[in-house]
This record gives C-alpha cells, sequence and structure tokens, in this order.
C-alpha cells in the first residue's frame, strides 16, 4: 500500500506517497553506496505553444534543484494532432538540452505512430520513428542534457541495433530501464495508410521489449538490487481484463510484468503517461488469483495542461525504496497575463 504524508508549509501544502512493497558495465553510477537520491519524472509535455511558458518553469525548477541526479520523460512531445516536422523535433530537443543534468527520453505515439493523421502532416510513421532515433538519440548509449551520463543501450546487442532508446542504468543498488512501449495500442491502432511493415515493427518492437525487460530482472536479480524502476508512455490498461480489446498490444508484456515482477520480490515502480492525469496506484493483478501484487506500484505522470513534475527519492536502505512527491509549479496554477 502507499502512505498520504502531509506537510504544511507557509505557502502551500506538499503531498508525497510512500510505495511499500510486500552490472559490471557502463550504466553503473556509485552503484556500491546505498545512499539515497533523487530524480525527476515529467511527461506528455510541452504539448501547447500557449503552455510553452508553463514548461519553461519546470524546466526552472528542476534546473534549480542540486539535489536531482536526471531527468526521465515518459514521452509524447507534442499533442497527437500537431505537426510531426523535423522544425518541431528540433524545438523539443533544443528544450530539453535546457536541462542542465541527464535527460533521458522514452518515445510515445504521438511523435511518430500518430503521425499518420492529416493534422499531423500524414507522414508515414516508420519514417518518423527512424527520424526520432537520429535526433534524440544521437550517440547510443549517452542520455541527453547538459551533462549526458552514460548508459546501457539495447543496442548493442546485435540482434536489436536499432533500438538505441531502450536504455538501462543502476545506481546505488537501483534498477532503471526504458521500454519502448506506446499508446494507440502500441501501435496497433488501425489507419487507412497503414502497411505490412507497420505491422511487423510492433512485433519486432514487442519482442524487443520482452528481451529487454527480462534481461532487465536477470540483471537486477544477479546484482541483488534493491529496486525496479521501468520507465514507458502508454497506458497499458491494467484495469481490463485479460483478453479485452482494449490491452490489445500490451497483454504479452502485461504477462511479462507480473511473471518477472513476483519472482524479484522488491519494489517496482512502472513509470508512464499518456492518460494525463497524476496518479499512484497498485494496478497489476495477479492472473492466477486476481489479487494485487503488492510489490509493484504504477506512477503516471501530469501531462498536456497540467504542467507539473515529480520528485522521487530513492533510497536503497529502506524496504519501500521510492518516495514519490508532486512537485506543483505555482505560476503555472494561473493564467498568464498577457501584458
Amino acid at each position: 500500500m502507499f502512505r498520504l504524508k502531509f506537510f504544511i508549509a507557509p505557502i502551500f501544502v506538499l503531498l508525497f506517497f510512500s510505495i511499500t512493497p510486500g552490472q559490471s558495465q557502463s550504466g553503473d553510477l556509485e552503484a556500491e553506496s546505498l545512499a539515497k537520491f533523487e530524480f525527476a519524472l515529467i511527461g506528455d509535455v510541452p504539448y501547447n505553444t500557449a503552455d510553452f511558458w508553463k514548461f519553461d518553469n519546470v524546466i526552472k525548477e528542476i534546473n534549480a534543484n542540486k539535489k536531482l541526479e536526471w531527468v526521465l520523460h515518459a514521452g509524447d512531445i507534442k499533442t497527437g494532432s500537431s505537426l510531426c516536422s523535423d522544425e518541431l523535433f528540433q524545438d523539443r530537443l533544443e528544450r530539453f538540452q535546457q536541462f542542465r543534468i541527464p535527460f533521458i527520453l522514452t518515445p510515445g505515439d504521438n511523435e511518430w505512430t500518430d503521425c499518420h493523421r492529416f493534422s499531423a502532416g500524414s507522414y508515414r510513421p516508420l519514417e518518423r520513428l527512424s527520424r526520432l532515433r537520429t535526433l534524440f538519440y544521437p550517440k547510443a548509449g549517452m542520455s541527453l542534457g547538459q551533462s549526458p551520463m552514460p548508459v546501457i543501450t539495447q543496442a548493442s546487442d546485435p540482434s536489436y541495433p536499432e533500438f538505441v532508446e531502450n536504455v538501462r542504468w543502476m545506481k546505488n543498488h537501483v534498477m532503471f530501464a526504458t521500454l519502448h512501449i506506446v499508446g494507440s495500442n502500441n501501435a496497433l491502432a488501425a489507419f487507412s495508410t497503414r502497411t505490412q511493415a507497420d505491422d511487423e515493427e510492433v512485433k519486432r518492437r514487442i519482442k524487443a521489449t520482452l528481451s529487454w525487460l527480462h534481461q532487465t530482472f536477470d540483471e537486477a536479480k544477479a546484482r541483488n538490487t534493491r529496486g525496479v524502476f521501468l520507465l514507458f508512455q502508454a497506458d497499458p490498461r491494467f484495469e481490463l481484463i485479460k483478453g479485452n480489446r482494449g490491452r490489445l498490444g500490451f497483454e504479452e508484456i502485461l504477462d511479462a510484468f507480473e511473471q518477472e515482477s513476483v519472482k524479484f520480490g522488491k519494489p517496482v515502480v512502472l513509470a508512464h503517461g499518456d492518460s494525463h492525469h497524476f496518479r499512484v496506484d497498485k494496478p497489476l493483478l495477479s492472473n492466477i488469483n486476481k489479487r494485487q501484487i503488492k510489490n509493484v506500484t504504477r506512477v503516471e505522470t501530469f501531462g498536456a495542461d497540467d504542467v507539473h513534475w515529480l520528485r522521487i527519492i530513492a533510497d536503497p536502505s529502506s524496504p519501500e525504496v521510492f518516495t514519490i512527491h508532486q512537485e506543483i509549479v505555482e505560476q503555472n496554477l494561473k493564467k498568464r497575463s498577457l501584458f
């Protein structure tokens, strides 16, 4: 379960959730320490041009916090109907590069699979995916941000050389990984110009995702890590029963989440965006007895018009490991003056 804790400050109320549970490679960052550390989580931003100033405020707050190790972005760097142009991609890249600490992005459906829409420019989704990889992952094995950090990338696996976006790293006995899982039923949603190549891409990406997920947990168990944090874009519809059409594209992945989390037995966070409202809950149910899997917690980011961020503390010495704090940007609660 999670506990609600309140701290009354002179100006605002800070609300945060404490979560309770029931690599000898270049991705290690001081892996032998048990010291706690903090990082930022955002997603589904920036969306509308009129709200860019809000995202600027988020950047300023995160840059001003000297305790943060990195920024994680859960994908969807634009609306689903806005133009998927190179110019827009470049704009978002420049905004993300304003972060002074390492910045790690997992792709969302709005920036590639939904680009077939007329309002988005009638692009071929696979061409946009290729362009995204070129722009946002220019050096495999390195993050973005003004102070990039090394990570392990799935692209180093000869079986999956194109998956530069799937990365993994560890700090202080806590494992982190990104998984390319997107909305629109993980890119299976029908559209008029869909081709067999689009279908084959989904099959291959799911295969790559499952491989990366299993490798991550294998590494976590081998290294006796205290917790695992997984970042992806899509809301995989945890609440729907197995076999429901709404879980199309996610079924195999949800099964793998369950299997690996149960075997791991320590705190696991599944972090995503997509639905545009912040929440923390225990969404994963056992296929065997339909009970909650207590060591798994879902956190969904703020997003779209609700432009704030989450500060997450990882404390390897605590049985809870992860504590999630809402960071409400006070200025973003007000309408911007035009004068």
